[in-house]
């Protein structure tokens, strides 16, 4: 069997933690859990993520850069700017419905780590200001009347929709996602 580069390794070691991050909570996994299941040795982990708020705060940028990528990937299919600010909420529609959907890895991150100064507190805080700021630029592109204001509601609209099919399932409020987002859209950018 090949030897994996440091990069794989890293990788590899990130892809394990994200699974049993998000399964079952940061707080709850011990890095003893991540050695073992991803099959290499302690040295190995230790050498890519020095403690477990690196590694934590590795799998939020992780999950936020993903994030962006397969939401700016949606938008920039379409050429209407309001059809890309809704682009937004039939991804976050399709991500409620996945069967191992379990909430927003940002909310659920600021949640186990309220304080503002660990690493992944702020990467999970940052991720949020850079979404509503996106929303905004797409809000202004899509001529919204008040696009700061426009932002704020969207921002409120996606991170309900994530909290509340964690908690109610993708059946519950949170069907809705779709069609609220395009009732404000549609209002701010008549």
């Amino acid at each position: 069997m090949a030897r994996r580069t440091a990069e794989e390794n890293r990788r590899h070691v990130l892809d394990v933690a994200t699974g049993l991050y998000y399964r079952h909570g940061i707080r709850a996994v011990g890095m003893d859990c991540v050695v073992k299941a991803s099959g290499v040795g302690n040295a190995t982990v230790y050498r890519q993520f020095p403690t477990k708020d690196a590694l934590a705060t590795a799998y939020v940028q992780d999950r936020a850069d993903a994030w962006f990528e397969r939401m700016r990937e949606a938008a920039d299919r379409l050429d209407d700017p309001r059809e890309k600010l809704l682009a937004i909420f039939a991804v976050v529609t399709e991500n409620t419905q996945l069967p191992t959907f379990r909430g927003c890895p940002m909310l659920n991150t600021h949640t186990e780590f309220p304080d503002p100064e660990h690493t992944a507190n702020q990467v999970a805080v940052t991720h949020k200001q850079q979404v509503r700021d996106w929303m905004r630029e797409l809000a202004v592109d899509a001529g919204a009347s008040d696009p700061e204001q426009l932002a704020d509601e969207l921002l409120l609209v996606l991170n309900g929709a994530y909290a509340t099919a964690a908690v109610l399932g993708p059946g519950g409020p949170a069907r809705r996602t779709e069609d609220l987002a395009r009732r404000l859209v549609e209002a701010a950018c008549d």
